[in-house]
């Protein structure tokens, strides 16, 4: 049985490791908080307007996917923010980072940099512009029964997935559950078709490969 998750346990969890004990003073720990606290607040509201952008809490760090494929890593550190680029993911955003010391210190040469107040501020603007969803500008009048996912059910569902072992269901009667890589696309999936009234609510919304899901469309009644 599906129960659902709350993002604030993992955002307290967040700052709390941004803030840890340390010997250095004060002041530092209150602008520590102020950067970390700004980033969340400002990928939370990015991840409620744009359908493409899903968050998830893991144990280490906060993910950034778009488009169904992880993009980066944001992850608290004593005093500090850091943004995580692994290997061959966003190398355009690591390139244009790397164009801009003034704003993210190095901590990992080529994969990772601390967050600056004005950094968060570069980033959001980059993903605003870089990351724009699809139909952008049409009407945002009210619709009966909207197929949009709402941002935190995209997240809870998200982070269900990931903490399952990357598991997907597949398709009843055509292809079994299986693992997915990191490096695939996946997308959320209304288990009951919203075509045939199934809900936004977080127990029909399910994470499958884009293949699985692909097939699901194709072969629906």
């Amino acid at each position: 049985m599906k129960k659902g998750f709350g993002s604030i346990h993992y955002c307290a969890h967040f700052l709390d490791r941004v803030v840890s004990k340390s010997a250095r003073s004060s002041s530092d720990g209150v602008a520590a908080f102020h950067i970390a606290s700004h980033l969340l607040k400002e990928l939370d509201a990015l991840q409620d307007k744009n359908p493409l952008v899903t968050l998830s809490f893991a144990t280490d760090s906060l993910r950034v996917y778009f488009r169904g494929q992880l993009q980066f890593h944001i992850q608290p550190r004593k005093f500090r923010t850091i943004i995580w680029i692994p290997g061959a993911y966003s190398r355009e955003l690591c390139r244009e980072i790397q164009k801009r010391p003034q704003l993210f210190a190095v901590e990992g040469e080529h994969i990772s940099w601390v967050f600056s107040v004005g950094g968060v501020k570069w980033l959001m603007e980059y993903l605003h512009s870089n990351w724009r969803p699809s139909g952008a500008g049409a009407s945002k009048a009210p619709v009966a029964h909207s197929r949009h996912i709402p941002g935190e059910v995209r997240q809870a569902v998200l982070t269900e997935f990931l903490a399952s072992g990357h598991w997907c269901p597949g398709v009843a009667g055509i292809t079994k559950r299986h693992k997915v890589s990191e490096s695939m696309r996946i997308e959320f999936d209304h288990i009951l078709p919203h075509s045939v009234g199934g809900s936004n609510h977080y127990w029909n919304i399910q994470v499958l490969c884009s293949e699985c899901n692909q097939l699901k469309r194709a072969t629906a009644a």
